[in-house]
């Protein structure tokens, strides 16, 4: 194995960032004094139960949402809305049953006004690396759900972001075409050096694909851990073999009290 050359140029950055809700006179918190640097072509998991703010904070560095306080930088840029750097693929392929897959790619190239004859000949790049090339012509209806989250991780990528956000994009799948999907994942990351953060509940999911995971509790959502995996890159399935990778599972399962010990 090889061990990926990452850049130490910080892209994202959270300082004391915190969130909450109203509801009626009074405040909900569902995070507080979140302190993130993520470096350009990192892989982050963000881990942890539901109801601690995985979900929400993962908006907020999209500009989906906005932060109660504290500060999201992209760059030397505070966050205050979408940026068209950062591309985001949500838990649903949310794909138009009407358009072929093609026009389905096109649809984000359409609103941003454009090239469209340009972006044409991106998309059969595209589905060639999500394995799926020559299923420009077919409805996203006639596809199964792993080909629809496929379509719908290279229409994240058809305006090229340098930031990618996934909200538990496989998580509907089923485990083996999850697992499939997962490495896809991880070499269309490799290779093209874009920084990931990732929203996961699955524990070997996070150790298996990221460079860091970062273990969150509840009430409100904070950070228990900071965890970086010292696994080299490229991974295959071997890695769930090491006892390295088993430590780190454990190691989670103990942090967010699964199991027992």
């Amino acid at each position: 194995m090889s061990t990926t050359v990452q850049s130490t140029t910080v892209q994202v950055k959270l300082e004391g960032v915190y969130k909450s809700f109203s509801k009626g006179n009074r405040q909900n918190q569902v995070l507080r004094d979140i302190n993130l640097k993520i470096k350009k072509g990192e892989f982050i998991s963000l881990l942890g139960p539901s109801g601690c703010g995985k979900s929400t904070l993962l908006k907020m560095i999209g500009g989906l949402l906005d932060s109660t306080g504290g500060q999201l930088m992209v760059g030397n840029e505070t966050i205050s809305g979408p940026r068209k750097e950062i591309g985001f693929m949500f838990q649903k392929a949310v794909l138009l049953p009407w358009r072929t897959v093609e026009q389905n790619l096109l649809l984000p190239v359409e609103i941003a006004g454009g090239n469209i004859a340009a972006a044409k000949a991106r998309i059969y790049e595209l589905l060639e690396l999500v394995g799926l090339k020559g299923y420009e012509s077919y409805y996203t209806r006639e596809l199964s759900g792993g080909m629809q989250q496929r379509i719908s991780l290279a229409r994240t990528l058809m305006n090229d972001p340098d930031i990618l956000l996934l909200d538990e994009p496989f998580g509907a799948l089923d485990e083996f075409t999850r697992e499939n999907l997962n490495f896809s994942l991880m070499d269309i990351a490799e290779k093209s050096g874009k920084t990931v953060i990732l929203v996961t509940h699955n524990i070997n999911e996070a150790v298996l694909m990221s460079d860091r995971v970062i273990v969150m509790g509840i009430n409100p959502g904070h950070v228990l851990e900071d965890l970086t995996i010292e696994i080299p890159k490229p991974r295959t399935d071997q890695v769930m073999a090491l006892t390295q990778y088993s430590e780190y599972v454990l190691h989670i399962r103990h942090l967010l009290g699964v199991g027992r010990v």
